[in-house]
């Protein structure tokens, strides 16, 4: 039987903590229930917003179990990430995803000691044999430092491994080369980056995987409808006068200097929305009190404020 083809806007959402650092799964209710009413069409727990590389093995099957049952709640997809180094773990955490309930599984290639082109082909092998819904390669190479050509990209989608991908390198013609390179438009690419949706979402892309997403649902979704309704100009003017008011966060060095704090502006932002998810797990810091004022003042602009 064939598998469904995902497209829309999905969300990799956040884990919450506690103050201790263990996991607040009542929260997590919370966040789905956000979501799914700003009109996202799934939710993508335990990938880099929700600080897969922060949990243990054990955490990230709890906290994707605990989402899919939320998310299914409120009536929106939930595909789980499942990524880890070892194949192995990969397999089991996916294997335990779709007992589940899950909609399909993301999983990021491997990291640190990065595979060459044939052991990544293995892996995604090796996972596809033990599983019966949607997988959906996520390919992020300026963390991971894996890099894959589209024609592998390909090959795995042709010999029916992967479904879809997730591709956060910056070059939207690698979209094009894989819809070339595909044996049919079956294949979902999914633009994994923030600075050019509209570019992806009107051209090649199938849905956009978005972190971002997770502090603006609305206006993400806004975007996405405005692309696929054939309203290329009317996405463009909505992003230079809407969502570039808050793009510059995840893009510009904080005034000290350092690289965007991403993390924490997503989640001290979704408390100031009066979503109390906690902070990011060490050793990523709180936000800089300079960065904190900003984000206050523009989510006091949209009348997303929600802390007095």
């Amino acid at each position: 039987m064939a598998r469904q083809k995902l497209t829309g806007i999905y969300i990799p959402v956040v884990t919450p903590f506690n103050e201790d650092e263990s996991i607040n799964f009542a929260a997590i209710d919370e966040v789905a229930k956000f979501l799914a009413e700003n009109g996202v069409d799934g939710i993508i727990p335990s990938g880099s917003t929700g600080e897969m590389i922060a949990m243990t093995k054990e955490e990230q099957m709890a906290v994707n179990k605990a989402y899919i049952q939320a998310g299914h709640k409120y009536g929106i997809k939930v595909v789980a990430s499942t990524g880890a180094y070892r194949t192995g773990d990969v397999i089991e955490m996916s294997k335990a995803a779709e007992a589940d309930g899950a909609d399909g599984v993301m999983v990021v290639t491997p990291w640190y000691i990065t595979p060459n082109e044939e052991e990544a082909y293995d892996h995604y092998k090796a996972i596809r044999a033990e599983l019966s819904i949607p997988l959906i390669l996520y390919h992020n190479p300026y963390l991971t430092g894996c890099w894959l050509s589209e024609k592998l990209i390909a090959r795995l989608y042709n010999d029916g491994i992967i479904d879809a991908i997730k591709d956060s390198a910056h070059d939207i013609y690698r979209h094009q080369n894989m819809r070339a390179l595909c044996k049919d438009d079956g294949f979902s690419i999914f633009y994994g980056y923030d600075n050019l949706p509209a570019e992806a979402l009107t051209m090649y892309a199938d849905g956009w995987i978005t972190g971002v997403g997770t502090l603006f649902p609305a206006e993400t979704v806004h975007v996405y409808d405005l692309c696929k309704a054939g309203k290329p100009l009317e996405a463009r003017d909505y992003i230079m006068t809407v969502c570039r008011k808050y793009m510059h966060f995840f893009n510009e060095p904080t005034q000290e200097g350092l690289p965007s704090p991403w993390l924490a502006i997503i989640k001290e932002g979704l408390t100031m929305r009066g979503i109390p998810i906690g902070l990011p797990r060490r050793p990523i810091h709180p936000l800089p009190d300079s960065v904190r004022a900003e984000l206050t003042a523009v989510m006091r602009a949209f009348g997303y404020y929600k802390l007095g």
